[in-house]
């Protein structure tokens, strides 16, 4: 029921980095011919620098991936993940978990509190500055629509935060109707292979 961030000025690029922030003029630029239509993909989508301030907060630099997901209801502003609470992380078989900014109860958020700047800023603000394409628009038709306009609030809200040694990963699963209609995922420290059943 619910979605995530603050809305970013409009597709950017970065040259802090040996690999710059490339952003696509739309979402339709990327999407994975085969797929299904709403598969996207954005190769350097985020900096070296951002990749490194977000796994410094993710804490211990293992192989991460951070999945954005609309959802039911230090000097830097990225500095924040390796200095999460301990309590913060839920140990699994297999991988740890994050969940920001609350754990979900029956597919609902038990505190709708914004999401950290730190992963406002960029992923968020960046998600929502892309649009599907270059001909939809936003209900009142001054701005173009993000890919998370159809979702109940309109952004992301939950971020799950998922840990795992070198040569895991997660098992094939349905995310669940909490997570209808749209998940981004951030892959960290390493690529990612995703196999979309």
């Amino acid at each position: 029921e619910s979605s995530g961030s603050e809305s970013g000025a409009g597709p950017s690029s970065s040259s802090s980095s040996v690999f710059p922030v490339n952003l696509p003029p739309s979402l339709e630029a990327r999407r994975i011919p085969g797929l299904p239509r709403a598969a996207y993909y954005i190769a350097n989508f985020i900096t070296e620098e951002e990749e490194q301030a977000i796994l410094h907060k993710v804490a211990d630099n293992l192989l991460a991936f951070v999945q954005v997901l609309p959802i039911a209801t230090s000097n830097s502003p990225l500095a924040k993940v390796e200095t999460a609470p301990k309590a913060r992380w839920r140990q699994l078989t297999h991988r740890r978990l994050q969940t920001w900014p609350s754990d979900l109860i029956k597919d609902t958020l038990v505190d709708a509190r914004p999401l950290p700047d730190w992963l406002e800023k960029p992923v968020v603000a960046r998600l929502l500055s892309i649009p599907v394409d270059d001909t939809e628009q936003s209900n009142d038709g001054t701005q173009p629509r993000h890919i998370f306009a159809a979702s109940p609030h309109g952004r992301p809200n939950h971020v799950l935060i998922n840990e795992y040694p070198p040569n895991t990963g997660i098992m094939p699963h349905k995310d669940g109707l909490a997570y209808y209609p749209v998940v981004c995922t951030v892959s960290l420290g390493a690529s990612l292979c995703l196999n979309l059943y």
